[in-house]
Order: structure tokens, then C-alpha cells, then sequence
């Protein structure tokens, strides 16, 4: 049955340009999320940051539609190509960080940060980037700088949808009713040895400042929780709050578990290694998953410790195991998996697919990441478990999301069947002068209201939409062919 949420902002229909120079497929033959776009002659990087430009909104159209895109195939190898190739898909990112995995900004880059500086081998629940926040990130941007050799090593998919729809009635009333109270704290300086990878992020390096002062005036600029001092020196930062545990999606109004409880429930780190064991059987794994077992029951379970972000339902209290292990089910059942390959971006929906890391024990993978202006939340009703759901196939086929003729997925970049000298001149005329001429008009952008909510996104989505002229549109057209 398909839901009776509002899905008319689907409506619109993005101009495409140059469709033909890609392959447009999905993982492993399987018409399921993510798409993945790969280059059908051209791999180079002025191609894709020309094409993803132009066809910006049909791109975020996938990305609504899907859940995730893969860029796969073209010559990405380092991060200010992925950060130029990313920001002409998405031109306005952000550098803003208040999210609680350690990272780096990358050398030559103003938007690509280091993904998360923890140990390879620290699984990564599922999770929606910042949802913690009034206004996370509403796209999500990943790259592969180096793929893992070693087993794992995916930044793995969950439709957060689907998870909300799988959740027992008994359990989304009781979070419905109860809500969620986030706990965070983080010391001046971050611990080095810990489990918790949120205590590795000290709060000078969250707020780049070492000013109490300027932390709380941040603060309260960004709306966020009263900061409170505390500890022996009072130099402890801690925030307190209450949020929803499901969220409306700002376009469709699908119904989606939006919290970070299954992140920092204190049974998850071990529950995590258990599960990738149980899918790669690394024997590295079980080792790691009886270590962190027994020392996180004695820390957490015996002695009372917190993490460094602790949740708990709104009344303060405890998610119980039983619970935990529910919400963990619906969340690995709707998980999927895609190895890394060099080169590849990853462009997520971050108000409706969740990503997480699965643990490796290759030291040398790299995945770098970006992320757009944030977008405000629009808690959700709940909803009976039929009308939560929307059929994106129904959507599909209704042809209010254009989708050409899918082609089986190939590992890498197809072999060219043109000369050298033939393909310098495609290139050329594809990146000519008037093709350039008409990028700057197909770039225009607009804000949108969505919907009678009377929210205005603070970020570009399918409310911004690329304006070409029918005049100028058939020129184009012929230009890339």
C-alpha cells in the first residue's frame, strides 16, 4: 500500500544533458539502492565535474529516488579532485563539524575531511550524519582514496525508511512517547586509548577553539543545547537534550528513524564486530569482539561509566538490551554492501540513508568525505505501519523520476572503442566554449518553500533546479553529441 505522504515535490522534471556518455546501472544487477553512474569513453576528471554540473538536479532526483549514487569509474585519485568534482555537484558544502568521529580536513582541500580518524578495525554503526543536530547535513559525499586489500572495509547503506517501518508498533510508540535524551561530553583533551570514539574527540578540536567563551557563544549562534562546565577543573564540555526519534524527509515526507541511539548504546561497539564477523568470518574479529565484550560489560555494565554520547529514552531511562538488539535488526537486515574502488564518490541522501564503516584490518584504506549546508528537521507523526511507506517503484513508474535504460554494472571503466585522436576530439568539443557558455546557464539556482510546511532549505536539493531554455536546450543537446 502506498502512503498517503506528500510526494509532489517528485514531480519535477530535471533537463538532462549528455546522458548518453554515461552507464547508468545498479550494484550487481539488482534494481535496488544505490545507483551507480560510470563513464561510458570519457574518466576523466574535468568530464564528470562538467557533467555532474549540468545534470546536478537529475542527480539529486537518484539520489531522492535511490537513497544513494555511486560515481564509479572515473580517474579520481586524490582529495582535491574529489573535492572539485563533488562541489560541482553540490556548490555549496560546508566546513562545519559538530559531529563526534575525529577528523582532518585534507591538504589542498577547503570541504574534504578525512572520514573518521579512528583505528580501521572500530566498526562504525549505522547511522544519519549528525542527526543529533537541529539541522544535519542533508547530502553526504564519501571518497575513496584507497579501497581496503583486506576483507571489509565498506562504508555500508541502510534505507532508514525501512528501518522505521520494520520497528514493532509496541517499540515505535514507546520511542514516539518517550522521545530520546542525548548526553554529550567531551574532556579538553581526547582520549587516546578507549573504545569510545567519541572520547577521542577532544572539545577544543570540535569547536576549534580553546576559548569556553567562544564554545558557548557557537553555540547559541547555532541554536544548539546550553553548554555546561563540569569535572574537578570545570572544563568538561556537557550538553543535555531531547529530541525525536523519527523525522519527517523534508521532500517526500516519508516517515524515518533519525537518531543516534543505535551508535551510542553502550552494547553496540561489540554487537558491531559481531556482526561483521558473522558476514566476512575474520577470524581477527572474534578475538577483537571477546576482547571489547568483556572490557565494555565491566566499564559500562558493572561500573556505571558513561560514553562520551549517551542515550537514553526522554524519561532518562535505559534502551534495554532486548530493545537494542530490535532496532539492531531492522537496521542489518536492510543493510547493503558495496567493496570500495579507487575513485569512487558516494553521494547520499542523509534525511533518508544511513552510512556506517565496516571494520578492516588494512591500516592503509582511505575514505575521505564532504558535506552540504544543513537542513532543519521536521519531526514525524506516527503513522500505521502500511501508511508509512511509500513504493519507490510506484514513484518510478509513475514517471514523475526519470531513470533511463539500466546496463549491468561492470567493475571498472568499459574498454573505448575509439582511437586516441577520436577521443581528444569529443573531448574537446564537449568542453568547448559555447558548451561552456550554456554550464553557466544551466547553473543557475533557486530556493524553494517545500511543500505548505513553510520550511526553506538552507541547502541545494531538488528544490533547486536547473533552468535551461527549450531554445537553448536542443543546441546543448546536439553539442554533447
Amino acid at each position: 500500500m502506498t502512503s498517503k505522504a506528500p510526494t509532489t515535490a517528485l514531480t519535477m522534471q530535471a533537463k538532462t544533458f549528455g546522458l548518453d556518455q554515461v552507464n547508468v546501472s545498479f550494484l550487481e544487477g539488482k534494481h535496488t539502492s544505490p545507483l551507480v553512474i560510470s563513464p561510458r569513453w570519457d574518466d576523466s576528471v574535468d568530464f564528470v565535474a562538467t557533467w555532474l554540473h549540468l545534470n546536478r538536479s537529475w542527480v539529486e532526483e537518484q539520489m531522492l529516488a535511490y537513497g544513494a549514487v555511486y560515481i564509479r569509474g572515473f580517474l579520481i585519485s586524490n582529495p582535491p579532485e574529489f573535492e572539485r568534482a563533488v562541489n560541482a555537484l553540490q556548490p555549496k558544502l560546508c566546513d562545519a563539524y559538530r559531529g563526534t568521529s575525529p577528523r582532518t580536513l585534507k591538504e589542498g582541500c577547503k570541504y574534504a575531511f578525512s572520514a573518521a580518524d579512528a583505528p580501521v578495525n572500530f566498526p562504525i554503526a549505522q547511522h544519519l550524519e549528525m542527526s543529533f543536530l537541529k539541522a544535519p547535513p542533508r547530502n553526504l559525499y564519501f571518497g575513496c582514496m584507497k579501497a581496503s586489500s583486506k576483507p571489509g572495509g565498506e562504508t555500508s547503506l541502510c534505507d532508514f525508511r525501512k528501518v522505521y517501518r520494520d520497528l514493532s508498533p509496541q517499540l515505535r510508540d514507546k520511542l514516539a512517547t518517550k522521545k530520546i535524551k542525548y548526553s554529550r561530553r567531551h574532556h579538553k583533551i581526547g582520549e587516546r586509548f578507549t573504545y569510545d570514539v567519541g572520547a577521542m574527540l577532544g572539545w577544543p578540536k570540535l569547536f576549534g577553539t580553546s576559548d569556553p567563551k567562544e564554545v558557548e557563544r557557537i553555540t547559541q549562534e547555532e541554536d544548539g543545547p546550553e553548554v555546561q562546565w563540569v569535572g574537578k577543573n570545570q572544563d568538561c564540555f556537557l550538553q543535555e537534550w531531547i529530541d525525536e526519534p523519527f523525522q519527517q524527509h523534508p521532500i517526500t515526507g516519508e516517515q524515518v528513524w533519525f537518531n543516534h541511539s543505535q551508535v551510542f548504546h553502550w552494547t553496540t561497539f561489540s554487537m558491531e564486530l559481531w556482526y561483521s564477523f558473522k558476514r566476512i568470518r575474520d577470524f581477527n574479529l572474534i578475538v577483537h569482539f571477546i576482547m571489547v565484550t568483556l572490557f565494555t560489560f565491566i566499564k559500562y555494565g558493572l561500573l556505571g561509566y558513561k560514553m562520551a554520547l549517551t542515550t537514553t529514552f526522554g524519561d532518562g531511562t535505559p534502551i534495554t538490551f532486548s530493545e537494542m538488539s530490535e532496532i539492531r535488526r531492522a537496521i542489518h537486515k536492510n543493510m547493503v554492501y558495496s567493496r570500495w574502488q579507487k575513485g569512487d564518490i558516494l553521494c547520499i541522501d542523509n534525511f533518508s540513508t544511513s552510512h556506517g564503516r565496516q571494520p578492516t584490518y588494512d591500516r592503509s584504506r582511505q575514505v575521505i568525505v564532504a558535506w552540504s549546508h544543513p537542513c532543519n528537521k521536521k519531526p514525524a507523526a506516527v503513522v500505521p505501519r502500511e501508511e508509512a511507506e511509500v513504493d519507490m517503484n510506484v514513484v518510478l513508474k509513475s514517471g514523475n523520476v526519470r531513470v533511463p535504460d539500466l546496463v549491468e554494472s561492470p567493475d571498472s571503466t568499459p574498454s573505448t572503442t575509439l582511437t586516441n585522436k577520436k577521443a581528444q576530439e569529443l573531448k574537446e568539443l564537449f568542453l568547448n566554449d559555447s558548451f561552456k557558455n550554456q554550464m553557466a546557464l544551466a547553473g543557475r539556482e533557486t530556493n524553494q518553500k517545500i511543500g505548505n510546511s513553510g520550511a526553506v532549505l538552507s541547502c541545494v536539493t531538488l528544490s533547486s533546479v536547473d533552468f535551461v531554455t527549450e531554445a537553448t536546450a536542443p543546441e546543448i543537446s546536439q553539442t554533447m553529441r
